[in-house]
């Protein structure tokens, strides 16, 4: 919003206390905070993770080669006891000198083997299909909330931003009320040596100056504060000095029917909440195909160090095939479980969905107010300063009191605060509708 040529002069002192010559941009600071902000970055890592596990679900309908081996120390000889009176038989007297069995040992002690094994899935139901699906929209739902992060840290800057540009004009309005105020004590207290004026009207100049400066360490001290939680959202040290342009922001003219209706489309909250919903359902679709008959293939080979096997290395290939076919209905609880789940996100989406369109119409209202204030305070600083004027002049004559002209002072010093107000919350509302209909 452009401000009158005749608050031009108001606004060049305030520039001078306020904007040093490398002030930072709101786009510079959306820049650094989001470079620092630990919950970005866990929302990052969140990302990554579930990029991983998506990996993962590819990976499980891919060939897999296990390696196993192992070295045991057996406690005795592991031995087996041959019949062998049969063959004794028809020996005559030589067959009853011969033992009726032998014992013959089977391994050594020393047992070492070593095993390997490739499979191949090649039906699971639809169970690793449904398990790719449901990772790849997990993957999804966390981006979508990555961008919600952001953006609702960006809103979070915006608001630190705008308080303390709030603060400093605040300050600013507050050292030329104390300023006003000191200029018309000098005036009383030479009317007062020169006989125009009682002695309480200098004590009423002394008090009002008083509390003028009460009002400027207050504005000075909510300044400090207002840096302070900016450099936090930066992260820079609190008492860094903070230097920031004036914020001028367009207002946004479609109407509150298409900012709703795009809302509906760019929130990332809703977008989030659809892939949630969709892994959780694919998840219930992978956990249901568990019941259905797993195929695959495999090749293996084994080692046996023993010594008295003619082959000790075997190999082989297979086809194999796994079926539950009675598991108590632990299979249907598991995936009834998830659908449910998968339910109440879908409730959820449609709340999100109403709050989602009252918080674009709380936006675009506060936008519109803030429109019409700023051209109410403008109007009201000019009449403010007339009042003023006014006022002192009749207290020179004679024909005014000291409260008419202490409350006009107040009134001008109200008007310059609503003027600030109404101009950086106009700005703040600008930012706010950009997030809630997800463009920010």
């Amino acid at each position: 919003m452009a401000f009158s040529c005749k608050f031009l002069p108001l606004w060049l002192g305030l520039s001078v206390l306020s904007c040093p010559v490398l002030a930072e941009s709101l786009q510079q600071a959306w820049q650094q905070a989001e470079q620092y902000s630990h919950s970005l970055r866990a929302e990052t890592r969140k990302v990554d993770a579930a990029r991983l596990q998506e990996d993962a679900a590819h990976a499980a309908a891919g060939p897999a080669l296990t390696l196993d081996a192992g070295v045991s120390q057996l406690d005795s000889t592991p031995t087996a006891r041959l019949d062998i009176s049969p063959l004794t038989q028809g020996l005559g007297a030589l067959g009853l000198h011969l033992p009726a069995s032998v014992d013959a040992p089977l391994s050594n002690r020393d047992v070492r083997y070593a095993n390997a094994r490739l499979g191949l899935p090649l039906y699971t139901g639809g169970r690793l299909t449904a398990l790719q699906q449901s990772a790849a929209a997990a993957t999804s739902a966390s981006r979508y909330a990555q961008e919600q992060v952001r953006q609702a840290l960006r809103l979070q800057v915006a608001e630190a931003y705008v308080n303390v540009l709030r603060a400093r004009h605040a300050a600013a309005v507050a050292s030329q009320y104390l300023h006003s105020l000191q200029a018309y004590q000098r005036d009383v207290n030479n009317f007062f040596r020169k006989g125009v004026v009682a002695r309480g009207d200098v004590l009423g100049a002394a008090l009002a100056v008083a509390d003028a400066e009460q009002k400027l360490i207050s504005a000075r001290q909510a300044e400090t504060l207002s840096q302070a939680a900016y450099n936090r959202l930066l992260g820079r040290d609190f008492s860094q000095p903070v230097q920031v342009d004036e914020l001028e922001l367009a207002g946004d003219g479609r109407s509150l029917a298409a900012l709703q209706q795009r809302a509906m489309q760019q929130r990332p909250e809703l977008a989030g909440l659809a892939e949630w919903s969709e892994s959780l359902q694919a998840t219930a679709r992978s956990v249901r195909a568990e019941s259905q008959p797993q195929l695959g293939v495999y090749a293996a080979y084994s080692y046996l160090n023993n010594p008295y096997l003619v082959n000790k290395g075997v190999g082989s290939v297979g086809l194999g095939v796994s079926w539950s076919v009675f598991d108590s209905g632990l299979i249907r609880a598991r995936a009834g479980s998830v659908s449910e789940q998968a339910s109440a996100v879908q409730d959820q989406l449609q709340e999100a969905r109403s709050l989602i369109a009252l918080e674009v119409e709380r936006s675009h209202s506060q936008q519109i107010e803030a429109t019409a204030r700023i051209r109410v305070a403008e109007a009201a600083l000019l009449s403010a300063d007339e009042y003023l004027a006014i006022q002192r002049d009749r207290y020179r004559n004679g024909l005014a009191n000291q409260t008419e002209v202490l409350a006009a002072e107040v009134r001008r010093a109200d008007s310059q605060r609503n003027l600030f107000n109404a101009r950086y919350d106009h700005a703040l509302a600008v930012v706010a509708l950009q997030r809630a209909i997800g463009e920010l």
